[in-house]
């Protein structure tokens, strides 16, 4: 794997372990699979230290607290939930076209390029 496409994978396994670690999660189980030798380059992104699980948590006891009846968040919290989605996808647009790109470089089928297009699916 080059130097080019290692860094844009690190890229956009840092960015799911921040947004989506079920989904980085469950892309690694299926790279451990079916690219064993990728794996091993990547398997250190599996784990999840123990104040990413705290901070996860308390941010969804936080936003779920009511008083009353009524949500304690303000509308516009909501409103920030509706554009760190819209962020989000934008963030997950612009890898994938960066994918998209290193992906026009191949046009001989290969494993890395296999891997490649099997990560542009998944994220």
């Amino acid at each position: 794997m080059n130097k080019e496409i290692l860094n844009l994978v690190t890229k956009i396994f840092t960015f799911l372990k921040l947004e989506d670690y079920t989904k980085l999660k469950n892309i690694l189980t299926t790279i451990e699979k079916n690219y064993p030798n990728y794996y091993k380059i990547f398997e250190n992104f599996k784990d999840k230290n123990l104040t990413e699980k705290v901070s996860g948590v308390l941010s969804d006891v936080f936003e779920s607290l009511t008083l009353g009846g009524s949500p304690l968040v303000l509308l516009g919290k909501k409103a920030e939930k509706e554009e760190k989605e819209k962020e989000l996808i934008s963030q997950k647009g612009l890898l994938k076209d960066e994918i998209k790109e290193i992906l026009k470089n191949y046009s001989e089928p290969s494993e890395e390029k296999n891997f490649l297009e099997f990560l542009l699916e998944k994220i």
